[in-house]
């Protein structure tokens, strides 16, 4: 299991998702700011990133930890195989939100505490909530962008929407037709919960 950051740590984690939506252009900006400052930015800093121990980031704050992972990959991959093509604030916006829908549906939490002490003590310290489970995670994210007014070009469309790649059935109409910013995301994500599973 990965080391959780401290409390301290976490809290960090806001300045440096401010620091990351600084970057975007104005508009872009100020609606992921407005967003972030409301209810869904309070479960996004709050919410763990998986629900069992054995997954990545299965603690509070783990979501925004996970994310901001992500986005340091993604960059070190675009910059790697493909420098200059994708801009540093689209790189960040993808990165910060592929896995938004984690965060429920803007007002109920996607994972609950498990009551189950049985199941606690084998790792499964979360529940899906089944009121907000009505869609799949990449679905819901984008649905909330769309809620809060945040337009998304079509690559970042499929960049978010396709984040788990062929592991989820319903990307496999996608299958060997991804978008390049689609693939990059989801290596950038399956890289670094791979690192936090074993740091």
């Amino acid at each position: 299991m990965a080391t959780r950051p401290t409390e301290d740590e976490l809290l960090k984690n806001v300045s440096r998702v401010g620091n990351l939506v600084a970057l975007m252009p104005e508009e872009r900006q100020i609606k992921v700011q407005t967003m972030l400052a409301g209810p869904v930015g309070q479960i996004y800093y709050t919410a763990p990133a998986s629900s069992h121990e054995e997954y990545h980031s299965c603690y509070p704050g783990g979501l925004a930890q996970h994310s901001l992972n992500v986005v340091r990959n993604l960059k070190k991959i675009a910059d790697a195989l493909c420098p200059k093509r994708y801009p540093d604030h689209q790189l960040a916006f993808v990165g910060l939100f592929h896995d938004l829908g984690k965060v429920g549906d803007g007002e109920k939490e996607s994972y609950v505490p498990n009551t189950d002490q049985f199941q606690r003590n084998r790792g499964r310290l979360y529940e899906i909530n089944k009121e907000c489970a009505w869609m799949p995670s990449s679905e819901r994210g984008l649905f909330i962008l769309q809620k809060n007014g945040i337009e998304v070009t079509s690559e970042e469309y499929l960049a978010i929407r396709l984040n788990d790649g062929q592991y989820v059935r319903e990307n496999e109409p996608y299958r060997n037709r991804e978008p390049d910013l689609a693939l990059l995301l989801h290596w950038a994500d399956h890289w670094s919960a791979k690192q936090e599973k074993t740091e």
